[in-house]
């Protein structure tokens, strides 16, 4: 047996593995406490790789659907030129608009996937690209594209003397802007030590609010009205930040004149939350000379996830969250100089409005996946299934699974049967896999090479450790040779021009004609990371290169960039509150708030279907002891949720951190119509529970994932659907 060095891919915090090799085979994995960032420290799903890689339900043979809906194996060569002759065909009759392509989590992982598949992309010129960037978080690009960018970064959490965190948990979910996504529990120990001062916002008693200072618990789906009153308690107290706002934003007094309206008292009746409590917060993260103020799933995905955003970052501009010209940062270049740091705003862009747009009016949102953006989740189903001349008829799926991850289920699973081809690149049977016409599979993180595609202040490259087990291939190897089948003219280094901050991590390579045969994947390694010096470098290092601690100075803005101004008060705010303000009051109309829950086990729905993680139990529905009792259940019996749109069934589960009348459900799991939500590995669906076609957001077309009104009724046994268990596998999202 041998012992090999790399890193997990499971997620972006790329913790350090020592990898257990026995016969071309993985038989365990651990923590490299010699690795630079993450310096010892595993997660489960890390650690659960090798189960991943191992699995019995793993597919290791290219698939094509046959006509009775089983699958016959299938060589990448006939794949390829089979695919290529259909996609030929519909882009004939139809055009490129006829085609999408859905980038899931899984893609992110592979350095050369996204670089050579959005070279492909952009050779096939259709705009209809999707990922689940518009279903987690996309409200914060919203709010930076209606209010403007300053270049000069936020302030950082190791600098902090107070910190808010609204509707997230990074101590599961491990991802949270400004923080270590690695070793959480440490590090937050860390901070709180050294005197930080931790706000909380979440309805629910989390691991993130045990450790909190302050924990408020507003009903869910208020987030917005108790920021309001935050910010009226920050300028009524003199707490705001003129000589930071007053350079450089506008329409301070028009939100100044807006916040006025919510008092305190106002935002404790409305949210439910203590008046003492909602004055205090805003006291401690006013009187705080460094910090932030940040959202997540829980605020994002609500009813008012655009105006909770839109006021998250006017907290941060209000209070001069950000290092400002002359202040110090530290340099998060691996090797040579950092790139310059400049005092300045990047103006509104709204990238929506320009350009080009769909059948419905929707333009595109800013993506780091395609350089011109891509198209609102919400609309995928409306793309297939609506009539047009440009409607969608084949769609490409990379790592993910569309059918599963986004909202309304049942109009998933008709769009994905309506298409005239399917295509997914995934290892394991998805849902999305079994209403697919092929399936490519693809090789897994341990039988690959890689670097960290987002150099941060920390870069890492692993040789792969195993050799690609069946027929498996690299997801790049698959679009160069179908990009070749269908004789499309193939580049890379074009520029990312749709956004800014995270949405220009991505390379886009050294500009080179993807032609000729295949090359090593360590030579598009090169071609993906465009700095030779870097990539051999970091080949040194196996346990990862740290940036040198040294700061770098925020200079003034550069020429012609002086005049820009943040918008503080976009237009479309006020109504955004108003239509949060009617859809909360029609909620009551029910009797709890289903709210989203990450699985420390789990990311996404990479994992469900791994007995070694799911230990044979399904998503259980979190519900308050005394609110189960009411029902006269207990724990372990089963229940069925209810909302406006549709019915689950699920396990019920006590759990005293849930606020009465509040209920949470984790997503990523349930199965097809067929399948049995009480199967190990199954579980129910909660986008079962939502509409596309309901009340949904601007610009994003999403609709409540959180804050959704529900009921719950004892499940009354009806004969459980036929679940094949080869069938029940599940990636990213």
């Amino acid at each position: 047996m041998e012992t090999k060095v790399s890193y997990c891919r499971t997620c972006g915090a790329n913790c350090g593995m020592l990898v257990d090799v026995e016969d071309d085979k993985i038989v365990r994995i651990k923590a490299n406490a010699a690795n630079t960032s993450s310096a010892g420290y595993t997660c489960v799903k890390g650690r659960n790789a090798v189960a991943g890689h191992n699995s019995s339900d793993r597919i290791l043979r290219h698939l094509r659907r046959r006509r009775d809906g089983g699958f016959d194996e299938i060589g990448l060569e006939t794949a390829v030129s089979e695919i290529a002759d259909r996609l030929g065909s519909i882009m004939t009759e139809t055009g490129p608009e006829s085609v999408g392509i859905y980038w899931g989590t899984y893609a992110w992982m592979a350095s050369a996937t996204i670089p050579v598949a959005k070279a492909w992309w952009r050779a096939i010129g259709s705009h209809k690209s999707f990922s689940p960037i518009t279903i987690d978080q996309a409200s914060k690009t919203i709010s930076w594209e209606r209010t403007g960018f300053y270049t000069g970064g936020f302030q950082r959490v190791e600098d902090a003397d107070v910190w808010l965190e609204i509707g997230g948990n990074q101590l599961i979910s491990m991802q949270s802007v400004g923080w270590s996504n690695t070793n959480p529990f440490v590090t937050l120990k860390e901070h709180k030590k050294r005197g930080l001062r931790l706000i909380v916002v979440d309805p629910r008693r989390t691991e993130l609010a045990k450790a909190a200072d302050l924990h408020l618990r507003p009903r869910p789906g208020t987030d917005a009205v108790l920021l309001t009153a935050i910010l009226n308690v920050i300028f009524d107290k003199g707490l705001d930040r003129p000589e930071f706002y007053g350079r450089y934003a506008d329409n301070v007094g028009a939100l100044k004149d807006y916040v006025r309206g919510t008092t305190p008292a106002m935002a404790a009746e409305f949210c439910d939350v203590p008046e003492e409590d909602i004055v205090a917060a805003a006291v401690m993260f006013g009187e705080g000379k460094v910090g932030a103020a940040n959202g997540h799933t829980g605020t994002d995905m609500g009813p008012g996830g655009n105006p909770c955003e839109q006021l998250i970052l006017s907290l941060n501009i209000v209070c001069g969250r950000f290092v400002q010209e002359g202040e110090q940062v530290q340099s998060d270049a691996i090797v040579g100089d950092s790139p310059p740091r400049h005092a300045q705003v990047i103006p509104p862009s709204r990238h929506w409005d320009k350009g080009w747009r769909n059948r419905f009016g929707y333009g595109l949102m800013p993506s780091p996946f395609s350089g011109f953006g891509e198209v609102p989740c919400g609309l995928y189903a409306d793309e297939i299934l609506e009539p047009g001349e440009d409607r969608v008829r084949a769609m490409f799926s990379i790592g993910g699974n569309p059918v599963n991850a986004i909202p309304d289920l049942p109009r998933q699973i008709e769009a994905a049967k309506a298409l005239d081809l399917l295509v997914n690149i995934d290892p394991y049977m998805t849902e999305t896999s079994r209403l697919s016409d092929y399936i490519i599979a693809p090789t897994m993180m341990y039988e690959r090479p890689d670097f960290n595609v987002i150099f941060g202040p920390f870069g890492i490259y692993t040789p792969p450790l195993v050799p690609p087990p069946g027929d498996t291939v690299e997801e790049w190897k698959f679009f160069w040779l179908l990009g070749q089948a269908m004789g499309l003219d193939m580049e890379l280094g074009v520029p990312n021009d749709a956004g800014f901050g995270c949405f220009g991590y991505v390379p886009p390579g050294r500009p080179v004609k993807l032609t000729g045969p295949l090359p090593s994947s360590d030579e598009v390694l090169a071609m993906v990371a465009n700095d030779d010096a870097l990539l051999e470098e970091l080949k040194k290092h196996p346990n990862g290169l740290a940036a040198p601690r040294r700061s770098v100075t925020v200079q003034g803005p550069v020429p012609g960039m002086e005049d820009n101004r943040l918008d503080l008060f976009p237009p479309e705010f006020p109504q955004e509150m108003e239509t949060l303000r009617s859809i909360l009051q029609d909620s009551e109309r029910r009797h709890y708030r289903l709210i989203v829950r990450r699985a420390k086990e789990l990311f996404n729905n990479q994992g469900r279907n791994l007995p070694e993680i799911t230990k044979g139990k399904t998503n259980p529905l979190y519900i308050h002891p005394d609110d189960l009792a009411s029902h006269g259940l207990a724990s372990g019996d089963r229940v069925t949720v209810t909302s406006d749109h549709g019915t689950i069934a699920v396990v019920a589960k006590a759990d005293d951190t849930m606020r009465q009348g509040v209920v949470a459900l984790t997503h990523g799991w349930g199965g097809l119509a067929e399948d049995d939500p009480f199967a190990p590995g199954v579980g129910a669906n909660v986008n079962a529970l939502m509409s596309t076609r309901g009340p949904v957001q601007q610009v994003l077309h999403m609709p409540i994932m959180t804050a959704l009104p529900v009921d719950i009724e004892p499940f009354a046994q009806a004969p459980a659907p036929r679940t094949d268990p080869a069938r029940r596998m599940s990636d990213g999202d």
